[in-house]
């Protein structure tokens, strides 16, 4: 083989080099693009993350508030029951509207 024809193969070979380095330059800025990309859309899920969490944790906070009502108002409710003063029925209905009509009348009277 000639020297010529060595340095021919010797630059195909260099130029093949070259261009295999190119690509592989060119993944790698790729890839380090895409790396960032995905860092980036990573910290802002986990701002949304966080911001979700804390709007659970507000609600929870505030179901439980609302929880703790119901419990008290149902409480309310049984001693209001156990105590008689529960819903009147409609003959005790019309007899109060009676004496509430009666009470207007001799105030009105009165007046």
């Amino acid at each position: 083989m000639s020297e010529k024809q060595e340095n021919t193969i010797l630059t195909e070979n260099v130029q093949q080099l070259e261009a295999t380095l190119r690509g592989l330059w060119d993944r790698t800025k790729q890839a380090a693009e895409m790396i960032q990309s995905l860092r980036e859309q990573n910290r802002t899920l986990l701002n949304t993350v966080d911001e979700l969490e804390a709007k659970v944790e507000m609600l929870q906070a505030k179901l439980n508030r609302r929880d703790d009502e119901v419990q008290l108002m149902q409480q309310q409710l049984h001693e209001i029951r156990s105590n008689g003063l529960g819903m009147l029925n409609q003959d005790e209905k019309a007899e109060l509207r009676k004496q509430i009509v009666s009470l207007i009348d001799k105030i009105n009277s009165h007046l």
